[in-house]
């Protein structure tokens, strides 16, 4: 019994001895799965990255045509009369006005309805005139116009900065822009549509102005609730990326 003890143990010495870089080998193995998992790690964050970057020159972009839109702006502000109905009441400074204020108001509701044909503004302006939202719809057109401004202007400066995020904080500010730059198409198809219903009179809403209302009324619902999720997204983007 001892003896098979004793040979056991000098093979197990034996073979250790013949093997002094089993260890090494161990460790050398963990050092290259290290390796290839920060290859893959990389990649994904470099494809974030020039996803991100493209999203925000392209948002860019858009933004120097909502603001060439301002400084071109006709004496007629492209037909959108209602800017003369709306007013602050503490000064009855109307939002057609040529001061800072209204300028501004002015620059963000084009943000919002940039993608929309600018020979369609007039006949949009022509529609939500006659209803008693106009003052709530042009003031959510104003809002997510400011939200997508300041994401906008938040991140341009810093886009090549970003590779100090995080992966995980990386998707979650693409996502977060993302859905923040879809609420103006969505937004924008929805008045589209809007023009679309008007012109061809669906359910009565160029020739029922109670109809009309109601329709108008529901589109707010609508476009408030986007405005809404569009100021979370902007926190959102703006905590993320407060470099």
């Amino acid at each position: 019994m001892k003896y098979h003890i004793i040979v056991s143990i000098f093979i197990f010495l034996f073979f250790n001895a013949c093997n002094p870089d089993s260890n090494t080998n161990q460790n050398n193995s963990k050092k290259g799965l290290l390796k290839i998992e920060k290859i893959p790690n990389k990649q994904i964050k470099n494809k974030l990255l020039d996803d991100l970057k493209n999203l925000i020159e392209t948002a860019n972009e858009d933004r120097k045509k909502y603001e060439k839109k301002l400084e071109e702006e006709p004496s007629n502000q492209y037909g959108i009369s209602i800017f003369k109905e709306i007013y602050w009441v503490a000064s009855y400074e109307t939002v057609a006005d040529n001061t800072d204020r209204s300028k501004n108001y002015r620059k963000f509701t084009y943000a919002t309805l940039n993608p929309i044909n600018t020979n369609k503004l007039a006949n949009l302006s022509k529609i939500l005139i006659q209803s008693k939202q106009k003052t709530l719809l042009f003031g959510t057109f104003c809002n997510l116009g400011r939200t997508f401004d300041t994401a906008i202007n938040h991140l341009y400066p810093k886009k090549d900065a970003l590779d100090k995020l995080e992966i995980s904080n990386l998707e979650k500010l693409k996502n977060s822009f993302e859905k923040l730059l879809s609420m103006k198409s969505i937004v924008s198809d929805m008045l589209n549509q809007l023009l679309l219903d008007y012109q061809d009179d669906k359910d009565s809403i160029k020739t029922d102005i109670a109809k009309l209302e109601s329709h108008l009324t529901e589109l707010y619902k609508q476009i408030e609730k986007k405005s809404s999720q569009s100021t979370k997204l902007k926190n959102n983007i703006l905590s993320i990326s407060n470099l």
